[in-house]
């Protein structure tokens, strides 16, 4: 009987999730206050500093049409990052000082959260998730805990000098810490914060000019450095969570933000020419043998001036690098063959949270 009995739930639990998934597949909502008939990829512009140009778009897979800043032009001055937790889409605005938290669904502000040191901007940098809660590096030198519930700034820790890109893993924070605005002074340290008691526990030495962080499936923490823009030069690096152990990437370079998706990090670097020309360079990496894979991300000879940022869809391994000069975005697919490009995206697109 209790053999007959779970295979009966199983059944209805079965039954219970087409029902659902078909309902939602039908009633997912469009960005922009209509219905979603399709999934597709969040596009967030950075906009001009001081212009209160940033947005956010939205590309449809199927149909293939960008709707243009969903935001109606409320996001703010200099969009930083976004990810999507839950139900909502959270999203750092460096000009603003705020944290716009936008519902999935309806593609409606629920709240602009200030980030502010009484009436003194924070700026919120990049964000992290981590059982339950949101956490953005603010460049006043600190870490700012969200509750998700409240959407409200719950706790502030302080961290290092004009801190960039966080991470979690293992129950700690990690924090690039830069010191980026006192040239040619940087700092090459990441801060680890016990996300327990959130304070933080010590420094680990890294490269110089520290920037972007992301977590691969493992546990471990991934991260690019800019160096000093000179004799310097930039790189990547691995950070084992288990014992803080910092390793190179061998034959990568990249001082710029980058992707884990199934194993493989996808990054990209930009060299600036003294005639004032700039040169892109792609790769791809396995973070489970710990190579670089071979082949080329771009094999159709498309040339992009000036790469600001890369995502991957984790369905199609579809590859979308943005352009800043001029402003396009360049689809690639698996095969290195440029499949399409969008125009109407916005100014200086700086993240892609697919949906």
């Amino acid at each position: 009987m209790k053999n007959g009995m779970s295979f009966l739930r199983i059944i209805f639990s079965l039954l219970l999730f087409l029902t659902v998934f078909t309902a939602c597949e039908k009633n997912d909502p469009i960005p922009g206050n209509e219905p979603v008939v399709s999934s597709g990829v969040f596009i967030l512009n950075q906009g001009y500093q001081g212009q209160n140009n940033s947005g956010i778009s939205y590309y449809y897979f199927k149909t293939r049409e960008t709707t243009f800043d969903i935001m109606n032009g409320t996001l703010g001055d200099t969009g930083q990052d976004m990810i999507i937790y839950g139900s909502k889409l959270y999203v750092s605005v460096f000009g603003s000082s705020v944290i716009n938290v936008i519902d999935l669904k309806t593609t409606t502000s629920l709240k602009i959260i200030p980030v502010k040191d009484g009436e003194q901007p924070r700026g919120p940098r990049y964000l992290a998730s981590y059982n339950g809660k949101v956490y953005a590096s603010t460049y006043d030198g600190n870490v700012i805990r969200i509750d998700t519930t409240t959407l409200s700034i719950e706790a502030v820790t302080k961290v290092g000098s004009y801190p960039e890109g966080i991470a979690a893993a293992h129950g700690k924070l990690y924090v690039a810490n830069s010191n980026g605005l006192n040239y040619p002074n940087f700092d090459n340290t990441l801060s680890v914060v016990d996300i327990a008691t959130f304070t933080e526990t010590k420094r680990i030495t890294v490269g110089l000019n520290p920037n972007y962080l992301a977590t691969d499936a493992y546990g471990d923490i991934y991260l690019s450095y800019k160096g000093n823009y000179g004799d310097i030069p930039n790189g990547m690096q691995k950070i084992d969570t288990n014992t803080d152990e910092v390793t190179g990437l061998e034959g990568v370079s990249s001082g710029e933000s980058f992707t884990i998706v199934d194993d493989i990090l996808y990054y990209f670097n930009v060299v600036y020419n003294f005639d004032g020309s700039t040169g892109c360079t792609y790769g791809r990496y396995d973070v489970k043998t710990e190579q670089k894979v071979p082949g080329e991300l771009i094999s159709d000879g498309t040339k992009i001036n000036t790469a600001f940022a890369i995502g991957v869809d984790p369905d199609s391994k579809d590859v979308y690098i943005s352009d800043i000069n001029p402003n396009k975005i360049y689809i690639f697919g698996v095969d290195g063959v440029c499949k399409e490009t969008i125009s109407e995206a916005g100014v200086l697109v700086c993240k892609f949270v697919f949906y």
